[in-house]
């Protein structure tokens, strides 16, 4: 393993500011990182093809070790492509296997340290008759990834009905977590930070002490565009067998979603990153589709997208997703779904691989202005905007007299961002 940076404070703050990644990581050129990915994803798609083993994982002419390990991290893939190595299904060269390597031994450590920080606030919700669905890495890393460890996560993502969210947060709030308000700007869930959180301890890889924090969801909507929530529609105000079913994997029972709601939902979440869709994630559609869906199940999948009007937000993630592992998701559904999105969102899609799908540099494009339904709707958000409150998008627009100081706000910001990318 390198050596870790003393300067992270600096490169995250750097990059705060610009949103661009390649000041995370200076040392590892555009290129490299590109190069990387682009080898990374040959190998996972011919490990999912079931390519004779071992897939032979060589580092291109452009990139050493360390960036091979800097994109992998930023994929999500390390553990998983250590676990490959680990088990004969990839082979590399010493330096990358041993780099790998530990890739896999901070995923498995971090796994088992989330797995008993969950451990500990599901004891207390269960005690107050809090009933939880778990969302997201919660529930995929156990039941369709190697073993949990492979499936790297920053965050736990926990779904309470909105009668317990009082008592959700004040379970938290006892054991000693802090609510930092809204999560990523999203009404429907908010952030909370566990006592005594340290700073990153690696940008390189998914480190087992690297911070992490509870989402609190109290539905499965989300603020796509504004005025406009992405919603499946199906949840009860309790989470319950109509809708999910209850797991036994930790000490006490929580929910999981059952298909097709499970396939959609990680699909509409993925979409939802359009310009940062990580490798990782792609996997894990193929991973979940694999497994649960037969030509029934399309059937069911492709009414509940229907009935909720929802093709557009899970399109461009299935869409990538059967690049990477062709056939396994329902070409009459594929193409259904692409019919009913936007014109342009469509041409952003078509213009992406799963090798490109994640960007170092800053969006080119305002990544909720994707999913507007009319031309006059993009445009009339991007001359009048909704206000906004730490993050989150508000229903109101913004007053009149507040215009010209959005306007100002904007040209700010992109001229700082320009400067920030060409002074050392």
């Amino acid at each position: 393993m390198q050596p870790e940076n003393d300067d992270i404070p600096a490169r995250l703050a750097r990059y705060a500011v610009t949103r661009d990644a390649r000041d995370l990581w200076p040392e590892v050129s555009a290129s490299a990182f590109q190069a990387a990915q682009r080898e990374m994803v040959r190998v996972t798609a011919a490990v999912l093809a079931g390519a004779p083993s071992p897939v032979r994982l060589d580092l291109p002419r452009d990139a050493d070790t360390r960036a091979l390990g800097v994109a992998a991290s930023a994929a999500g893939m390390g553990p998983l492509l250590g676990f490959w190595c680990a088990t004969g299904r990839v082979d590399a060269q010493q330096s990358v296997l041993d780099l790998l390597a530990g890739h896999l031994d901070h995923g498995r450590q971090r796994a088992a340290r989330l797995r008993q920080e969950l451990e500990r606030i599901l004891v207390p919700f269960a005690d107050r008759g809090i009933e939880v669905l778990v969302l997201k890495g919660a529930d995929t890393a156990y039941r369709y990834f190697p073993e949990p460890g492979t499936r790297p996560s920053s965050d736990l993502d926990l779904l309470v009905a909105p009668h317990d969210v009082a008592a959700a947060r004040s379970v938290l709030v006892n054991l000693g977590f802090a609510e930092q308000g809204p999560g990523h700007g999203d009404r429907y869930r908010t952030t909370w930070t566990p006592p005594a959180v340290g700073g990153v301890r690696s940008l390189e890889l998914a480190h087992a002490d690297n911070p992490w924090s509870v989402d609190l969801h109290v539905s499965l909507d989300r603020e796509m565009f504004p005025g406009r929530p992405m919603t499946f529609g199906t949840l009860p105000p309790t989470p319950g067998p109509r809708d999910g079913e209850v797991w036994q994997e930790f000490s006490r029972p929580v929910w999981v979603l059952r298909e097709p709601l499970l396939l959609a939902y990680l699909a509409a979440h993925t979409s939802s990153h359009f310009y940062a869709i990580t490798l990782v994630r792609l996997v894990e559609l193929v991973l979940v589709a694999r497994r649960d869906f037969g030509e029934a199940d399309w059937r069911a999948f492709a009414d509940l997208v229907r009935r909720t009007a929802t093709g557009r937000f899970v399109f461009p993630a299935l869409y990538l997703a059967e690049q990477l592992a062709p056939g396994t998701m329902d070409a009459p559904t594929l193409k259904d779904l692409e019919a009913v999105a936007p014109r342009w969102l469509r041409k952003q899609v078509r213009a992406t691989t799963p090798a490109s799908a994640q960007r170092l540099h800053p969006y080119p494009f305002r990544e909720r202005f994707l999913w507007a339904t009319t031309l006059t709707e993009l445009l009339l958000e991007l001359a009048w905007p909704h206000e906004q409150n730490g993050g989150r998008v508000e229903n109101r627009r913004v007053s009149p007299r507040q215009i010209l100081g959005v306007y100002w706000q904007r040209i700010r910001k992109r001229f700082l961002r320009f400067v920030r990318t060409r002074v050392p």
